[in-house]
Parts: C-alpha cells; sequence; structure tokens
C-alpha cells in the first residue's frame, strides 16, 4: 500500500514541478522575446521616422552608412511604383532577401519579420512624400523600410530555449530522485501511525476477547445445568459479573483515547485547587489501601491553582493511585505529595511495589503495554491507564516522568503549570 502511495507522492511532485519549471521557463524565454522584439522595433520605427520627417542628403550611387544606424540595418528607398531606387549599407544585407523585396510590389506599412534562406528580418515600412536628388531629375519616394538582420537575436533565443530544454530534463531527474526522498522521509510518520494503528487494534481485538469468551462460558456453564439455583451458579456468575465489568472500562478507556485522538474530548479551562483534587482522591483510597494493609502518606501543600480540567485531573489521579495500590506489596506504602516548584504545581505518587524493569520503562505509556509481572499480578489491566494519564497531562501542558526500580517500587512525576490568583 505505501509503495503505491509512494509512487503517487512521486508522480504528483513531479508533475507539479515540471508544470511549475515549463511555466517558468516559457514565461521567461517569452518576455526575453518580446523585450528584444520592442526594442529592435523601437529602434526601427525612430529611425525610419527621423528618417522620414528629416531632409533627405544627396542619395549617391556609392554605398554609405548613415551615422546613427546599426551596422545590420540597411535602409531601401522605394518609388511611387514601388521599386527600389536606393540602398544603404547593401553589402551587409543578402542580396537574396534584396531579390525577394524586389519582386515585393511594396510591402504594408508598418513592421513585419520576413523569413528568408532560414535567415529572420524584420521589416519597417513608413510612407513618406519626400523626394531625393538624383543625376537626370529628382526621384519622388513613396516609403522608407528598414531591414534588420534578426539572426543574432534568433540565435539567442534559440540557445536559451535549448538551455531551457536541457535544464528541464535535468532537473526532472532531480525532482524524482528528489521526490523520491522527500516521499520516504514524509511516509515514514504515516507509516509508523498505521502500524501502531495495526498494533491497537490488534490488541484491542485480543483484550476484547478474552472477557467475552469467559462471559460466553460461564453462559453456557449456565444453561447445562437449568435446575441449579442461583447459590449454586454464584460463582460463574459473579465472573460473568467482573469480566463484564472490565469488559465495560475497557470500552470507555477505548472510547476516551479514541476520542482524543480526534480531538472530540474538549478539556475544560477553569480555575481550580489542585490540592483539593489530590486530596479528595487520596480519601477515597484509603478505605481499600487499608483493606490491603497498605498505609498512604501525604504531603500536600495549600492554595496551589492551575487551569484545567477538575473531572480529567481526578481521573489522572485515580488511574495513578489505582496503580499504586495494585501493584504494590502487603503492608507497603504509598507517598503521595503536592507542591510548588517554581512555576509550576508537582504532584508525585510513589509506591514500594514491585517496581519496574528498565527495559519495560520506555514502554509503559504505550497503549495495551503491561509488563510480564504487571500481568502476573493482575488480570484486571487492560494497560490503558497510562497512556490515558499522559494524554491528560499533556492536554493540561504539562509533564509526567517515571522512576523506578524492579522490587524498590516506582515514583510518577506529574508537573503543571501553576496559576496565581494575581493572574486569573
Amino acid at each position: 500500500m505505501f509503495k503505491k502511495t509512494r509512487i503517487r507522492l512521486v508522480t504528483l511532485n513531479v508533475l507539479v514541478f515540471v508544470l511549475l519549471l515549463n511555466g517558468l521557463g516559457c514565461a521567461l524565454y517569452f518576455t526575453i522575446q518580446f523585450r528584444l522584439l520592442n526594442q529592435v522595433d523601437r529602434e526601427l520605427l525612430n529611425v525610419a521616422t527621423r528618417m522620414a520627417n528629416s531632409p533627405f542628403p544627396y542619395l549617391r550611387l556609392e554605398k554609405r552608412r548613415w551615422s546613427d544606424e546599426d551596422w545590420r540595418m540597411v535602409t531601401i528607398l522605394r518609388d511611387r511604383r514601388g521599386e527600389i531606387v536606393g540602398k544603404e549599407i547593401e553589402e551587409y544585407l543578402d542580396l537574396e532577401v534584396l531579390r525577394l523585396l524586389d519582386k515585393v510590389d511594396g510591402m504594408k506599412e508598418g513592421i513585419e519579420t520576413v523569413n528568408f534562406h532560414e535567415q529572420t528580418y524584420r521589416v519597417v515600412t513608413l510612407p513618406t512624400d519626400k523626394r531625393v536628388e538624383r543625376p537626370g531629375g529628382d526621384i519622388a519616394i513613396r516609403q522608407i523600410q528598414l531591414v534588420y538582420n534578426f539572426e543574432p537575436e534568433t540565435k539567442m533565443l534559440d540557445t536559451l530555449l535549448y538551455v531551457l530544454a536541457a535544464g528541464g530534463v535535468v532537473s526532472v531527474l532531480i525532482a524524482v530522485i528528489a521526490g523520491l526522498f522527500l516521499a520516504k522521509r514524509a511516509l515514514i510518520p504515516i507509516q509508523r501511525s498505521w502500524e501502531k494503528q495495526q498494533q491497537f487494534i490488534a490488541d484491542a481485538s485480543h483484550e476484547l476477547r478474552t472477557p467475552l469468551s469467559v462471559i460466553l462460558l460461564n453462559l453456557e456453564r449456565l444453561f447445562r445445568n437449568p435446575d441449579h439455583t442461583i447459590e449454586q451458579e454464584s460463582e460463574p456468575i459473579m465472573v460473568s459479573m467482573q469480566e463484564t465489568k472490565r469488559l465495560n472500562k475497557l470500552v470507555a478507556d477505548l472510547l476516551t483515547l479514541a476520542r482524543s485522538d480526534s480531538n472530540e474530548i474538549q478539556i475544560l479551562r477553569q480555575r481550580i485547587s489542585v490540592d483539593e483534587i489530590v486530596q479528595k482522591s487520596v480519601q477515597s483510597f484509603r478505605p481499600l489501601a487499608g483493606m490491603k494493609g497498605i498505609e498512604i502518606e501525604t504531603h500536600i501543600e495549600q492554595a496551589l491553582e492551575t487551569m484545567g480540567d477538575p473531572e480529567r485531573l481526578h481521573q489522572l489521579m485515580i488511574i495513578l493511585l489505582d496503580n499504586a495500590l495494585k501493584y504494590n506489596e502487603e503492608q507497603g506504602k504509598i507517598h503521595v505529595a503536592c507542591q510548588r516548584d517554581g512555576n509550576w504545581v508537582s504532584i508525585v505518587v510513589k509506591d514500594t511495589g514491585i517496581g519496574i524493569s528498565r527495559e519495560e520503562l520506555p514502554f509503559i505509556f504505550d497503549r495495551f503495554y503491561r509488563g510480564d509481572k504487571m500481568r502476573s499480578r493482575s488480570k484486571d489491566g487492560t494497560g490503558l491507564g497510562l497512556s490515558i494519564a499522559k494524554w491528560i497531562v499533556d492536554a493540561h501542558g504539562g509533564k509526567i516522568r517515571v522512576e523506578s526500580e524492579e522490587g524498590k517500587g516506582s515514583s510518577f512525576t506529574i508537573t503543571l503549570p501553576f496559576k496565581t490568583k494575581e493572574a486569573a
């Protein structure tokens, strides 16, 4: 799938690059062509207009140059019949072109391009009523024509076109290579997300299948003994209820993570007392801790405020305290601290439980991840709690980190932005 996507990305990249490059190349070529033609035409018109409006010199049979003319420019005078009666600087003009102009009964007034024998000429024709003196009598002039050899400019444009074409071919090759590289780089996060999604679906399917299988098995046991009382079948009923609760919690956690990924869950932004949330969360866990012989110690400062969602922060504390209680040793301890640390509010939940190995620490916030010891100690875990905890902390602009050592316990530290009353 990603191979086809990569090919499509490269093709699209090359297509866009080629269209953009060709567009710029065409714009450059036609701009230079227009400027060259405009410059030549303006010069021809200036010279022709000046000649038509100024007194003609004595037109001698020998060849001569006008003082302000380019060496590639030839002046041709035509009489009333359209025949050429005088030429200047004709050694610079192809005789074949003169034969061509001789065959034309005058030209249309204005500027035209003449192509002859693979040569390009710009010809400007202006009317005039001048007379020139020649031996044997004056001659009335009907038209003045200036013929300009445009071949150097044409060759320059051809060279430019060749350079643009060669550059286009080279740029296409570069675009293909760069496109392959960029497409590969661009698809890396997408491919990783896809792999995580596939792993997430596989893990979710596995986690959902287990409680469903247990529930189905116990229901089948009930059907096998229809004469038994509820008391006699209390054990499978209790197991089914436990698995149903686990399944309900798993579905709720999955829904929370799915909504967080799609930004459907909105975090409330209101001023809350972090110390009160921590204190209430600890109080709700004291009875459970007492049943297991686990002592909870607290060190909670007062008047610690932040901007956030009280419900989500309470959920965060429940996750951390539940893990500290679940993976703790009998007669163990849980230490909860909440205090100000500069511009942050620091929450620490530390236990004396089984701890986490160094190899497992980088993965504990991954979805559905549970270490081997955690799996053996708890059957009702889903591996989603710490993923949700990290999302809650990130959504509040905070940070979460963990320190742990096998056999000595774990310590989770959360830092949230501190808000003073004056900042309200």
